[in-house]
């Protein structure tokens, strides 16, 4: 499918707001730094939904410790991070305060729902449901009953269950009346081994949800703009790329026609095609 400009295919004046969902806090800007630039002056507002805290455990004599899962940097730390950033680009922002899957807790046993690494990279499981729900409903608010709104969300390449279910959950909010765009989850689109490391991609991604594309979409990506956007993420910086210099390379080399860029997606579900 030939790619086409989306800034010269929206208008992006007929909508209220444009609301861009990030799962974590750091997603938006790895995705759509880019489209962040170029929405400057334009009513925009990033709802970044794992930014909270992980739930207290309660020990014995009442009180409570905040656990913490090794390798994994502290919330509060990557709000810091991600609060400079958007305020770099003078963008709208807004952390929920649902933990990272990696600290969700069943509410029937209270065991971790993802128990390891590999995990993550699985269907949400049904001790998710509650949470999924309370996103719903929560973003629905957001995003519904106040004007032409576009929401912009992650198609859940690469299979990180906290993309899938922001996915799913946009995709829900989308049959509710939102004007739905998704974007394709970087670094993982980049990098076939990255993520669950089975080479996923678009296709797959909306397949998944049962979606055939409509229309793909690009926007192009001034290199040193978005290195610069992204180094404010110095504690994931290294997870992700190695460095700056592969981070660099993998945002320069993401291309189309030559020119680095982000890439859209316009879907519809399978049946109507």
């Amino acid at each position: 499918m030939t790619p086409r400009p989306l800034l010269d295919g929206l208008d992006f004046d007929a909508y209220e707001r444009v609301v861009i969902l990030s799962p974590h806090l750091d997603d938006a800007a790895l995705s759509c730094g880019g489209l962040l630039h170029a929405l400057q002056g334009v009513s925009t507002l990033v709802v970044t939904i794992c930014s909270g805290n992980p739930p207290r455990l309660a020990r014995a004599d009442g009180g409570g410790k905040a656990p913490s899962r090794r390798g994994h940097v502290s919330p509060r730390i990557r709000r810091s991070e991600d609060i400079a950033a958007m305020r770099s680009i003078r963008a709208e922002f807004v952390h929920l305060s649902f933990p990272d899957a990696i600290y969700r807790r069943s509410p029937a046993t209270g065991k971790l729902i993802y128990r390891n690494a590999r995990e993550r990279w699985l269907s949400a499981r049904a001790d998710d449901a509650a949470y999924v729900e309370e996103l719903y409903l929560l973003l629905r608010r957001l995003c519904l009953d106040l004007g032409g709104i576009l929401l912009v969300s992650p198609m859940g390449i690469g299979d990180h269950v906290d993309h899938q279910i922001t996915a799913r959950v946009a995709q829900r909010l989308g049959a509710a009346g939102a004007s739905l765009l998704f974007y394709e989850d970087f670094p993982y689109v980049a990098d076939p081994l990255s993520g669950r490391g089975d080479g996923d991609g678009p296709a797959a991604a909306l397949a998944r949800m049962q979606l055939v594309p409509l229309q793909r979409y690009t926007v192009p990506v001034a290199v040193e703009d978005k290195v610069q956007l992204l180094r404010h993420y110095a504690s994931q910086v290294t997870v992700l790329f190695g460095g700056e210099e592969g981070m660099r390379g993998a945002i320069a080399g993401h291309q189309h026609a030559g020119q680095p860029c982000e890439f859209y997606w316009r879907a519809q579900p399978a049946l109507e095609g």
